[in-house]
């Protein structure tokens, strides 16, 4: 068994995998919450995103995307209308808050 990780714009590296190669998708896309007012969380990926996901996917692939409990909806209906079937959404709901960004390596490094 082989595995291949790709980290990067996933759409850039997508564009560089040939179609129906992929087995299984794990991605954490921006949730569109804005969070701390950070670039990299302004928006949610559309369904571009996700025929290009679909395109290099193989038949029968899953795909699991990880999304905001505020804003999940909108991740599920771009998966959908990119023409992925919706199987089963999880959520996992918790009451704890997001670190403070200042002492946060996460919140520094990606500024």
């Amino acid at each position: 068994m082989r595995a291949d990780l790709h980290a990067g714009d996933a759409l850039e590296v997508m564009a560089t995998l040939p179609g129906s190669s992929v087995d299984s998708i794990v991605t954490d896309p921006p949730y569109g919450l804005r969070f701390m007012g950070k670039r990299w969380d302004h928006g949610i990926p559309g369904i571009p995103y996700w025929l290009e996901a679909l395109r290099v996917a193989k038949p029968g692939a899953h795909l699991l995307a990880f999304g905001g409990t505020r804003t999940f909806h909108r991740l599920t209906v771009a998966v959908e209308d990119a023409g992925w079937e919706i199987r089963d959404c999880i959520m996992w709901v918790y009451g704890s808050a997001f670190r403070n960004p200042t002492t946060s390596r996460v919140g520094s490094a990606r500024g």
